[in-house]
């Protein structure tokens, strides 16, 4: 300490260590010892700056709603319907009116389930018929041949609980497009002309190929000559599990000429069409959309996450992808799920400039490949992943993953080391490097108590939703959401700040105290997003992009900030709007990403709700990723809460808006799920399979025989919701664990192989289905080649579609048979252990039978007289005449308007062997 100037007017100055300036009491003894008087504001080092008012609360929720309004606006953009007037001035352009015509008419045929007439003979002649008509009408330079396919094969398909699929004269119709030129290398562009049952199928897929008939013909009448060839597949049984592209890439005499293919689905009706799926490998594909394609959206995100399984879906990606080893790129429509394999997927609901927007991108990024150099050598260009997303629709970012990976970690290294240099200088917030780094450990463990306790509130509040019978209750409004499960997350993670923020502020006495603890929640926030995209990285996933742009831009704000108000400690500035507006803007960027994350998820997950089971509260699915969303987008916004004068205000209005929204949806009708109005469909879904049903013993002897409705739970309000509706359901009864164990797949005729996935179904006794194709399963031929070793030759009978169902008894192994080159593939487990096998058979003729053999490996001690199997065969009837019958008519007549029931009739039959 050191004394200048006279007894009267002494300057005193100081020598504060960062040990010393932390400590209050010296500070305090020091200016007692001078003699000098505290400021007239209160000690200078004690002092609070001026916080926040609450309205800027205010200020952030509107900042908020204007990017997610933002965000909508973007994703409803579509470009104007050309018509037949334009063509004269865009001569090379998609058309959408001529596409749309082809659209009604493929529709106007009604439903077309593979092996129906309506898709064997009415939609293959009229494909056939354009193809025609586009041949004659094209450029001579260019060649266009046609081909009818009718294949044949067995395949392994990992889907769910996985199955193995034997099919057999189902129908490819494939057009070539070819320049003449000798070229032997070609694009493959699919879709699938067939449908569910009862759906008129227009978004899926019918849509897809009336925009490549369209693609077709603007191609042909190019003056243009092609480098490579063009090779355009309508398959006729994608929708019951795979075959016709199967069929097409292992057996067809073009399928070898092809280097590349664009698969086109849907999973929703309308609106934009999404990229979700490329390569794999092969990032040229991803460059050739990015630069040629007008209307740009894609995610890697959206591949990372379909590929993980989350989704229950697949398509004909998967096949050209594992069995023709070729790259590629799956594009599908995914807007309105609602309307998904529902009678009401029809033309009318794709909006003008939805086929306009996907013929546009179709026919640049067709074009650009077709002339493109690397498709005669895409094994040069095999290697290498990449980072793609679109931003807002208006330009695609794409880079190499190596690219992606070097930008995460010099993001993450720029980050941690602006957080090490903070601790080094922390006497510039009057504490010591000690006290600094305690309290961000603190602070984490803050941020980590507030998210657990978010998950908590969410968790709670979708117990209680489905404890008073009102799950989904989001269903058809989604806006719900908001106020049920995110504002609750935020008021969560704010009361957490609250609540300890006393305790904080006695270590920061200093300065600028609130701001100070407001800087240390910023980079806690920003290390656990540095951590996020470390991690990712490390597993290589390319979706870390989106943890490192809430890294990037948030630092860079700070560190404007930071100079603009911090400099240094003696010319700090008061925060004003001027610092929350500059705040917010740096935030812009991954806020947008976010949102557009947010509104692409729900916009899809919300409707796979209506079709994911009973037994999962969609309550807690969707409240967490509400929760997990919400905490993403508040990571540098709730720290607010804290510099502003009266966070009480904001908690005490979340929970308000909380509360009166779960009193509101449980106690009046506007919970209620389900809606059929025309402009916001909803519906809720069921599946009814009128069965009947025979078990034999293994002396071939009938032992029981009964009938029924098998009414399979899509949702968690069936069938409850029905039962006002429903006299029959009073005497439904739930599938027990007994009832599965005593029998294969809990001897239903289930047809998907997602029995894991839908567990909880009912049984209503009803009279029995008339049939005239009856179904059988028999032992035509039996033999020992060793004496471990039994082969059993079997024929089975029935509709075009039919399930068999294996379980090999204790001790008996299935080694080997006559589908899937021999590849044996098990399906879940059944009692003690047992594997099961699901063989699913499809045929484009209506009645039909077919022969399989079984290779099984027993121990040395079995003899003749031994059980071998439990098996069943299933008999599936989705069109004609024996798809229902009156009385089934009749009971799937009485389900009301807001739900959407499908229906057929089919057969089970359980055997010992």
């Amino acid at each position: 300490m050191s004394w200048f100037g006279t007894k009267r007017n002494r300057i005193v100055g100081f020598r504060l260590n960062e040990d010393t300036l932390s400590n209050p009491e010296i500070v305090d003894k020091c200016t007692a010892e001078s003699g000098t008087k505290k400021d007239p504001d209160e000690n200078k080092y004690t002092k609070e700056t001026k916080k926040l008012t609450t309205w800027m609360a205010l200020v952030v929720l509107l900042w908020l709603i204007a990017v997610f309004l933002l965000v909508i606006v973007m994703d409803r953009r579509l470009p104007s319907a050309l018509t037949m007037a334009d063509h004269p001035d865009n001569p090379n352009s998609f058309i959408e009116e001529r596409a749309r015509r082809t659209l009604q008419a493929l529709t106007s045929i009604g439903a077309r389930p593979a092996g129906s007439y309506e898709n064997e003979v009415l939609a293959v002649a009229l494909i056939k018929r354009e193809l025609t008509s586009i041949k004659e009408r094209a450029n001579p330079i260019h060649k266009v041949s046609i081909d009818i396919q009718k294949p044949r094969g067995s395949f392994n398909l990992q889907f769910v609980d996985g199955l193995t699929h034997s099919y057999r004269n189902i129908q490819n119709v494939v057009a070539k497009l070819e320049s003449g030129n000798g070229a032997k290398h070609a694009l493959l562009v699919n879709c699938h002309f067939d449908s569910v049952p009862q759906s008129p199928g227009a978004s899926d897929d019918a849509v897809s190929c009336a925009i490549m008939l369209e693609v077709l013909e603007v191609l042909t009448q190019s003056p243009e000559p092609l480098r490579h060839n063009i090779i355009f597949l309508f398959n006729g049984a994608e929708e019951n599990m795979l075959p016709a592209s199967h069929g097409f890439i292992t057996q067809h005499m073009w399928a070898e000429e092809i280097r590349a293919f664009i698969n086109l689905e849907a999973c929703g009706s309308g609106g934009r069409e999404l990229v979700f799926q490329t390569g794999p490998g092969h990032p040229w594909l991803v460059t050739a959309y990015a630069n040629v394609a007008p209307h740009p959206f894609a995610s890697v995100i959206g591949q990372e996450l379909f590929q993980s399984g989350v989704i229950p879906a697949d398509t004909d990606f998967r096949i050209f992808r594992d069995y023709g080893k070729i790259p590629g790129l799956d594009i599908a429509y995914m807007k309105n799920g609602y309307v998904y394999h529902t009678k009401y997927d029809t033309e009318e609901r794709i909006p003008p400039g939805s086929i306009q927007r996907a013929g546009d991108n179709l026919l640049a990024v067709v074009k650009h490949i077709a002339q493109s150099e690397i498709l005669a050598d895409t094994l040069a260009h095999a290697q290498g992943g990449v980072v793609f997303f679109d931003f807002l629709g208006l330009f695609l970012i794409h880079y190499s993953e190596w690219m992606g990976i070097l930008l995460n970690l010099v993001i993450v290294g720029i980050s941690v080391s602006i957080t090490v240099t903070k601790i080094r200088h922390s006497y510039n917030y009057g504490v010591s490097k000690e006290v600094y780094l305690r309290q961000l450990g603190y602070t984490f463990m803050i941020q980590l108590c507030g998210c657990v306790a978010s998950f908590m509130a969410v968790t709670l509040i979708s117990v209680l939703m489905d404890a008073f019978g009102r799950p989904m209750s989001w269903y058809s409004q989604p806006w719900l959401i908001c106020p049920l499960y995110m504002a609750p997350t935020v008021m969560s993670v704010i009361a957490i700040f609250y609540f300890v923020l006393p305790r904080q502020k006695k270590y920061f006495q200093f300065v600028d105290g609130v701001w100070i603890i407001e800087s240390l929640y910023f980079e806690v926030s920003k290390l656990i997003w540095a951590l996020f995209t470390l991690v990712m990285t490390i597993l290589r996933l390319k979706s870390s992009f989106f943890c490192m742009s809430w890294v990037l831009f948030p630092m860079a704000g700070r560190l404007i900030l930071d100079r603009m108000y911090d400099s240094t400690p003696t010319k700090r500035k008061q925060k004003d709007i001027k610092w929350l507006l500059i705040h917010l803007i740096s935030l812009l960027v991954p806020l947008i990403l976010n949102m557009y994350l947010i509104f692409t998820t729900f916009s899809m997950f919300i409707p796979i709700m209506s079709r994911a089971g009973y037994a999962l509260n969609p309550d807690l699915i969707i409240g967490y990723k509400a929760a997990s969303m919400t905490l993403a987008t508040i990571s540098f916004l709730c720290p607010l809460a804290m510099v502003m004068n009266k966070p009480m205000n904001v908690i005490t209005t979340l929970y308000v808006t909380t509360f009166v929204t779960m009193g509101v949806c449980l106690f009046t009708n506007f919970g209620f799920p389900y809606s059929n109005t025309p402009n916001n469909l909803s519906p809720h879904r069921g599946l009814v399979i009128h069965t009947d049903r025979a078990f034999y013993n293994k002396d071939g002897a009938l032992e029981k025989e009964d009938s029924g409705y098998f009414m399979v739970n899509l949702d968690r309000n069936s069938p409850k919701i029905l039962n006002d509706w429903i006299p029959e359901l009073k005497d439904a009864k739930e599938i027990k664990t007994k009832d599965c164990e005593e029998h294969l797949y809990c001897g239903m005729p289930v047809y998907y192989p997602a029995a894991s996935l839908l567990r909880v179904n009912h049984w209503i006794p009803a009279p029995k289905p008339k049939l005239w194709t009856p179904i059988s399963l028999n032992i035509t031929h039996m033999e020992a080649p060793t004496i471990n070793t039994r082969k059993l030759l079997f024929k089975a009978v029935g509709p075009d579609h039919m399930g068999v169902f294996i379980s090999p008894a204790i001790g008996i192994t299935l080694k080997s048979w006559s589908l899937a080159d021999g590849k044996v593939l098990e399906g879940p487990e059944w009692k003690m252990g047992r594997p099961t096998h699901y063989i699913f058979h499809s045929s484009g003729k209506e009645n039909d039978s077919w022969e399989f053999w079984l290779e099984l490996e027993v121990p040395r001690s079995h003899y003749d007289g031994n059980e071998l199997l439990d098996m069943a065969i299933t008999g599936h009837y989705l069109h004609g005449s024996q798809m229902k019958s009156a009385q089934f008519t009749q009971f799937l007549s009485q389900y009301p308007g807001w739900s959407y029931p499908v229906g057929w009739t089919a057969s089970y039959k359980g055997y010992k062997f």
